[in-house]
């Protein structure tokens, strides 16, 4: 019973391998080199590839090479992965990366072999550490604007060889959009916002200008007020007396006027009266003298 209880464990254990193998057997993607050489070639996956194993045999078309993730990159002599440096190197000096085959070979070289050729720039590989020190470029989908409408997204891989005298490849993938869409979104919430400070700016212009009209208004009552009472108050021009006085003198005027109506029209009763009394003295006596 014991050996048939270990010879089943056995065979379980076998069998979970077995299987191990087989899903790793399917997961693993095979790709064809689409041409000859070692700087950025063209694989059958829709990748380009640069050599990341300097003086090994370089890729015939037809090779077929296992993909990796990017760990797989490696410096042969340290043994450290430097995959994080490349992909630095591809998308945050993008134009750099993308300005010629032949130093972005070098540049790759000296991260994965120590190479250091005449081509190599000492200031753009201390940039490129820098940069990998403080950030994580995944293998798949990240995003760089490249300028005002595009925008790029990049996938990398590992592409190794099952030859262990052939180079392997560091691949590379670049999609390009368009954000014009996104600008345009932009755009026209900034007008409506622009519109909507402008209203904003109308109505405070129109509520500052009927402020002004009603202040204005106010403005002239008082100050037409004010005229009034400075009239009142001030002398007439000229005259150096106040209105006041100038009041109490045409009240004396006046008063002078209706004394001397007064005294008119005593004196007109008085001579009626002298004339009358005069009148009857003659009228006595004529009636004396007759009799």
């Amino acid at each position: 019973m014991i050996i048939f209880a270990i010879m089943t464990c056995m065979n379980f254990v076998s069998a979970e391998n077995e299987t191990d193998i087989l899903r790793s057997s399917e997961s693993e993607e095979e790709v064809l080199a689409r041409e000859d050489g070692h700087v950025n070639i063209t694989f059958d996956n829709g990748y380009n590839g640069y050599c990341i194993n300097y003086g090994e045999h370089e890729a015939k078309t037809g090779q077929e090479y296992s993909v990796q993730d990017t760990t797989y990159a490696t410096n042969k002599n340290s043994g450290e992965s430097v995959g994080n440096y490349l992909k630095v190197y591809f998308v945050d000096y993008y134009d750099d990366a993308m300005r010629n085959d032949i130093v972005t070979q070098h540049t790759i070289w000296h991260f994965t072999d120590d190479f250091n050729g005449w081509r190599i720039d000492p200031i753009l590989i201390e940039n490129i550490k820098s940069t990998a020190s403080t950030k994580t470029i995944p293998d798949n989908g990240a995003v760089r604007q490249i300028n005002n409408t595009t925008e790029a997204v990049f996938d990398f891989q590992v592409l190794s060889s099952d030859k262990s005298d052939h180079q392997n490849f560091f691949a590379y993938k670049i999609t390009y959009r368009d954000i014009v869409r996104e600008i345009i979104g932009n755009a026209t919430s900034s007008n409506s916002t622009a519109s909507e400070d402008q209203n904003i700016t109308n109505a405070t212009e129109n509520t500052t200008s009927t402020d002004k009209h009603e202040n204005n208004a106010s403005s002239i009552e008082n100050t037409t007020s004010k005229e009034e009472q400075k009239n009142i108050a001030e002398p007439a021009e000229g005259s150096g007396k106040t209105a006041a006085e100038n009041t109490q003198k045409v009240s004396k005027e006046n008063n002078t006027k209706s004394i001397s109506l007064s005294k008119q029209v005593t004196g007109k009763r008085t001579l009626g009266i002298i004339l009358l009394l005069i009148a009857l003295v003659t009228i006595a006596a004529i009636n004396v003298r007759r009799d």
